[in-house]
């Protein structure tokens, strides 16, 4: 596993190191691609990338990320950071638990093979982006104010909040992994059901859930703990979309801003071409992605008793 967890440090910090110059260098060397809010581009030439990126990068090892508006960049990513991390969490919760039982309730107990209804199902909404299952639900929650009486949407249509605000956003986050991660998981019970040991189980009189819980689970946890690795990456990447959709102040919205697309106001925006905010930003999601799939491979090698007992050289193959 040690070796497993090398190589993908190091592959992080190769990856993390490239983004940040990528980032860096587009948003200083190119000013011509960021249009200012009313036309034109910026008075001044853009300073050389040699010094500035390398003045940049030893800010961050001082742990100096630079400023905006004369307020320190950490201070300005703190609470959007929190905020996007509450609705990532709440999503991969969402995912997990709804895409384990909505792909257990797909099997059928009579023949242990996958209803066609819930296949059906499962590929309609594990091939849906979220962001048209949002502007949907937007559009009725809309309506029912235009052509009822109701003051008020049934649930808030955009902002922030640990309560009703949450539910849209999650909702449009998770939907798409969590038909994928159902339909993953039957089929892997589907094919594990008709395996001849699980025969042999139920043919000595076990039960279907004791079978399922001492042999069959054990197989299916390093694929599903994979995938649940896919759905959080997905996620980190769909928060762009979402945030900017529900107006939530998370750092997607930050990202977007900072490219010269403002949301929700037509006045100044102090984020607009900040190259040390570009790089950050872009180090930011591309490490919570990398971070993601290094924690579910760890945990797949961890759990999976196929990868536990193997030798060193077959575990890393079958992870990578």
């Amino acid at each position: 596993m040690a070796r497993l967890i090398l190589r993908k440090l190091v592959l992080m910090v190769f990856i993390l190191g490239l983004l940040s110059y990528v980032a860096y260098h587009y948003a200083l060397l190119h000013p011509e691609l960021f249009t200012l809010p009313f036309g034109g581009v910026p008075d001044e030439p853009p300073p050389r990338l040699e010094s500035h990126y390398f003045e940049f990068l030893r800010g961050l090892l001082q742990g100096d990320l630079g400023e905006i508006a004369f307020t320190p960049i950490a201070d300005v990513l703190r609470e959007p950071i929190r905020n996007s991390f509450v609705l990532l969490i709440c999503a991969l919760a969402v995912t997990i638990c709804l895409g384990l039982l909505f792909g257990f309730l797909a099997i059928s107990p009579r023949t242990s093979r996958l209803r066609l209804v819930a296949l059906a199902l499962l590929a309609a909404g594990s091939s849906m982006p979220g962001f048209v299952f949002g502007a949907v639900v937007l559009s009725l929650l809309v309506y029912q104010i235009l052509f009822t009486a109701a003051k008020e949407p049934w649930l808030p249509l955009s902002g922030y909040g640990l309560d009703g605000h949450l539910i849209l956003p999650v909702i449009v986050l998770a939907i798409q992994p969590t038909f994928h991660l159902a339909k993953v998981v039957a089929g892997l019970l589907e094919n594990e059901l008709q395996k001849d040991y699980i025969l042999v189980a139920r043919s000595k009189g076990l039960t279907r859930s004791l079978v399922f819980g001492r042999h069959a689970w054990r197989n299916m946890l390093s694929p599903v703990l994979i995938t649940i690795g896919e759905a959080a990456r997905l996620m980190i990447g769909g928060l762009v979309i979402v945030e900017a959709i529900f107006l939530w102040p998370g750092i997607g919205r930050i990202f977007l801003n900072a490219i010269g697309l403002r949301l929700n106001s037509f006045g100044a925006n102090e984020f607009f071409g900040n190259p040390n905010l570009i790089a950050i930003l872009a180090v930011l999601i591309g490490g919570a992605l990398l971070f993601a799939d290094l924690v579910t491979s760890v945990l797949a090698y961890q759990l999976d008793p196929r990868l536990s007992y193997g030798s060193g050289d077959d575990r890393t193959e079958v992870l990578d």
